[in-house]
């Protein structure tokens, strides 16, 4: 009975152990986020990377991770590219419904600032 149990541990265990199958591709954003965090000259690296990591998971028709549309967004808005960043900020609403909330507003105040620009230009 003793081995029987220890079998079946073992291969629990096991099996478990090789599984190494992941829900989301990541890609290294974490590392990439780290060391933007500690050297912001590398965000522009972080962008670009994001961007190919992103058009790669199109391509193969994987859904991309939650939050690494909003990032890029984010990092467009960042670099002055705001008509960019409305649209990963509405992938990421549309991909991840959860996030409807945070995103719509994120959008909204874009649009506002955007709007406000425009107005203090044409006056």
């Amino acid at each position: 009975m003793r081995l029987v149990a220890l079998a079946f541990t073992a291969l629990v265990l096991s099996g478990c152990a090789t599984q190494s199958r992941h829900t989301y591709d990541w890609d290294g954003y974490d590392s990439m986020l780290y060391a933007g965090y500690k050297d912001p000259a590398r965000m522009q690296e972080m962008k670009l990377e994001l961007e190919r990591h992103i058009a790669e998971m199109d391509r193969s028709g994987q859904k991309i991770a939650p939050g690494l549309l909003a990032e890029l967004g984010t990092l467009y808005l960042q670099s002055g590219s705001s008509d960019q960043a409305i649209m990963m900020y509405g992938r990421e609403r549309d991909t991840w419904p959860e996030s409807q909330g945070l995103m719509t507003a994120m959008i909204k105040n874009i649009e506002r600032r955007k709007k406000a620009k425009m107005e203090v230009i044409t006056q």
